[in-house]
């Protein structure tokens, strides 16, 4: 491989081990909680987050496909740096659903350019087939530099209160933007007809069966992944288990089982096949999280680390699935659009969710909400996998 390539992929790594340096984000609920917010506002909170994605995840993947990835790639960090400064620095839920906007908009910038860059840097040097296991690898990078964060968050955080870890998290997100800057943009092929507009071709894409039925599963599998995620520390609490050191240490372990099993993707694909992953995915999220509805206890905490073998393998299997079936021209901005239907789909249920909690006189709690989830989660995962069984192979 020539060297350009090799210092591109290096750089990558390194910006992978520092995309989510979030030390303070498992404890941002219990900041939020110091400062009067009920787990009702929280939620809402999350809700703001995912609302500022959805509103730029298109505009954003389209501007990086029209602009170039490494313009994005700098600004994303940059802007999760300042939400963690509005957070530290901020008292009120006003102020707190700023940040969340700002969060949300750093976000959504760095959905889809990493992997593209990744791809397009294999596509040129024409060793395409090794990128499921270079994304699988920079995935296992991006949650071991994260678990990291976790750990020194919780010491931090132990040592000198929340506050200052939340500050803490600034500095770690710019590193990002640093290491971006040295990134060198791939290009775009030039060809003899004239290419069509992104969004045409983005259209085209998105309207393929394949990346049609992707777009469904990958609906349900975000939502199972991520309210178990903004759950974990409400259901700490619950449990009475939420002292600083402990949360991030085991916040820092789940990373550590999250990342080696990002990088057995392509060998487990190879084993037991496409179909009988994508089962096993949201299966594990939606049965351990009815369990954990029964269990608020230390039991109920083990699970968390089931859930962790979805989390480290589901964005290389997507990315793969999708960066093989459509265009270079589009590609960012269908990989936004897949995380912008996500999101969406996510945030309708976190209202619904916020709903039934104002509305019921005794108080949903969370193992409410993760029994109901847990449940809804096992039917929309057989029904979507029962219609796209066919796009999906066995053993390779």
């Amino acid at each position: 491989m020539p060297a350009s390539i090799q210092r591109q992929i290096f750089l990558l790594r390194i910006y992978a081990a520092f995309t989510f340096p979030f030390a303070c984000i498992p404890f941002l609920y219990f900041w939020f909680a110091a400062h009067g917010i009920s787990l009702e506002d929280y939620l809402w909170l999350v809700a703001i987050y995912y609302a500022s994605m959805i509103a730029a995840e298109i505009p954003t993947g389209f501007l990086a496909d029209r602009y170039g990835r490494i313009p994005a790639a700098v600004l994303g960090p940059s802007l999760l740096a300042s939400s963690f400064v509005i957070f530290g620095l901020s008292s009120s839920w006003t102020a707190f659903a700023i940040g969340q906007c700002a969060m949300g908009l750093g976000h959504s910038f760095l959905s889809g350019p990493p992997a593209a860059l990744l791809f397009e840097t294999l596509r040129r040097a024409g060793r395409s087939e090794d990128y499921l296991r270079l994304e699988s690898s920079m995935h296992a990078i991006r949650l071991g530099g994260t678990g990291v964060a976790f750990l020194l968050g919780g010491i931090v955080a132990q040592a000198f209160g929340y506050q200052a870890c939340v500050l803490f998290t600034a500095p770690l997100c710019l590193v990002a933007s640093i290491t971006a800057m040295f990134l060198r943009g791939t290009g775009r092929r030039r060809t003899t007809r004239r290419r069509p507009p992104i969004v045409v071709s983005a259209s085209r894409d998105l309207r393929l069966p394949a990346v049609a039925w992707l777009t469904a599963y990958f609906v349900v599998l975000f939502c199972l992944l991520r309210y178990p995620f903004h759950l974990y520390q409400p259901f700490l609490q619950a449990a009475g288990q939420d002292v600083p050191w402990r949360v991030g240490l085991l916040f820092f372990a789940l990373n550590a089982v999250a990342a080696p099993c990002s990088r057995l993707t392509p060998w487990l694909q190879s084993r037991i096949g496409e179909r009988a992953l994508f089962w096993i995915l949201p299966m594990t999220l939606a049965a351990s999280m009815w369990a954990m509805s029964e269990q608020v206890n230390r039991l109920g905490i083990a699970l968390f680390f089931l859930h962790q073998i979805p989390f480290g393998m589901h964005w290389s299997l997507i990315q793969n699935f999708a960066n093989h079936r459509i265009r270079s021209a589009s590609r960012t901005t269908v990989l936004s659009a897949l995380s912008f239907f996500g999101r969406l789909t996510f945030v309708g249920f976190l209202t619904l969710t916020n709903t039934s909690l104002r509305s019921d006189d005794a108080g949903a709690t969370v193992t409410d909400i993760l029994r109901y989830v847990g449940i809804g989660g096992i039917l929309a995962t057989t029904v979507c996998l029962l219609l796209g069984r066919r796009f999906l192979a066995g053993r390779d």
